[in-house]
């Protein structure tokens, strides 16, 4: 996810990368970017970088990359490349600030490292350049299956097959005679960090599938390949909690950790965020009462008449589902709320604007369900006539082909 939210990106087993707009469900563009599937997506500031099945890292602009897709450009070209691992890469994390030099971006592998690489970036002409410089490596027993690297760039946690792992990218060295110490980088391109400089936490479990960090970097959550969720102490390396679920028990892919949203109970402004909640506002949500977030269908193809953007193309909201006093205190969190969306006082007279006056709304659902229902049999009809028409066009052709 991008630009706050406002695009989706995904990599398929084709090798292609494909953007859509999240709000309306868009696809804005398609390209091939790797020769093997891509296995691995990361960014930062409009920066994304791939990994893919042939060992290779690329890094994108992705204002450019739509912008080359735009012009027909008969290819779209990274910025940057890496290619220093010798197996497929498994997970990438991107630090802010990559195009002015300042972000680093970290790969990790089924070869058993993990690369910290900086990339220098140049204009040329309306398009960026540049070239990737091997900065550390981080070498493991066993393969990784994912990374994670907190906001101040001195530790990365990994997860491989053999447990959890976190490394120290900096250290300090012995005081000198007048009390004061180096601090210095470990690694770089011509000797690996090996095992033993790695910190394992001892009571995770041996098959660690993904890891997430706090926005502050004090605690951990890691997933292994059975379902068992454990959330850390990252100064102690002590786990304060199990998440063991049933609904878990087909194995977990992957752990993203955010901020609770207003209407969760999480912080309403700047002021309060990292701070721990009232228990007035812990006890007053309600989880029941949250409805599921609702988004548009994805596009399948890439379709040239596409018509512009409308202002329907907007952050994407939740409401509260039930009663009257739900919406009420959806309206007021909204009206207090200035951390997450500057326009929420707007947002806030639309819904009250939309809702009805003379309590019809459970009818006015109904007749939007049956609606929906109508449409869905029409589209599922359209469908079905469609892909006949498809078959019967290309049975046609094959048929028409010389032999």
């Amino acid at each position: 996810v991008l630009d706050g939210g406002r695009y989706l990106v995904a990599g398929a087993k084709s090798g292609r990368i494909l953007v859509w707009a999240t709000a309306s469900g868009r696809m804005l563009g398609a390209w091939d970017a790797h020769y093997g599937a891509v296995t691995a997506l990361g960014s930062s500031d409009g920066v994304l970088v791939s990994g893919g099945e042939d060992a290779a890292a690329h890094v994108w602009v992705l204002a450019q990359a739509l912008d080359q897709l735009a012009r027909g450009d008969s290819a779209v070209t990274p910025i940057a490349s890496a290619a220093e691992h010798t197996m497929a890469i498994s997970s990438v994390h991107v630090t802010p600030g990559v195009l002015a030099g300042r972000g680093r971006i970290y790969t990790a592998a089924r070869d058993h490292t993990c690369k910290q690489w900086r990339v220098r970036v140049e204009r040329q002409g309306p398009r960026y350049a540049g070239r990737t410089e091997l900065l550390a490596t981080l070498l493991y027993t066993t393969a990784i299956s994912d990374i994670a690297v907190d906001a101040s760039e001195t530790r990365v946690f990994v997860a491989t097959a053999a447990g959890l792992f976190q490394s120290n990218l900096y250290a300090h060295t012995q005081a000198g005679a007048d009390g004061t110490g180096a601090l210095t980088a470990l690694g770089g391109t011509g000797s690996a960090v090996y095992s033993e400089n790695h910190v394992q936490f001892a009571a995770a479990e041996t098959d660690v599938v993904a890891v997430g960090l706090s926005c502050d970097g004090t605690l951990a959550v890691s997933a292994s390949r059975d379902g068992v969720v454990r959330v850390w102490d990252t100064g102690s390396r002590q786990c304060l909690r199990t998440i063991s679920d049933k609904q878990l028990a087909g194995g977990v892919s992957g752990v993203s950790v955010q901020l609770a949203p207003p209407q969760l109970g999480g912080p309403r402004t700047l002021a309060t965020a990292g701070l721990l909640r009232p228990d007035a506002m812990a006890e007053a949500v309600v989880a029941p009462r949250i409805s599921s977030i609702s988004f548009a269908p994805l596009q399948r193809l890439l379709r040239a008449d596409t018509t512009e953007a409308t202002a329907f193309e907007a952050a994407v909201k939740t409401r509260l589902s039930g009663s009257r006093e739900s919406m009420a205190q959806f309206d007021a969190q909204l009206r207090q709320d200035s951390a997450y969306s500057p326009t929420s006082r707007a947002d806030s007279r639309l819904l009250g604007a939309l809702r009805p006056a003379d309590g019809s709304a459970r009818k006015q659902v109904a007749d939007l369900q049956q609606q929906m229902e109508r449409l869905q049999r029409h589209n599922a009809r359209t469908r079905a006539l469609n892909d006949e028409l498809y078959q019967s066009t290309v049975s046609e052709w094959l048929a028409a082909r010389p032999q």
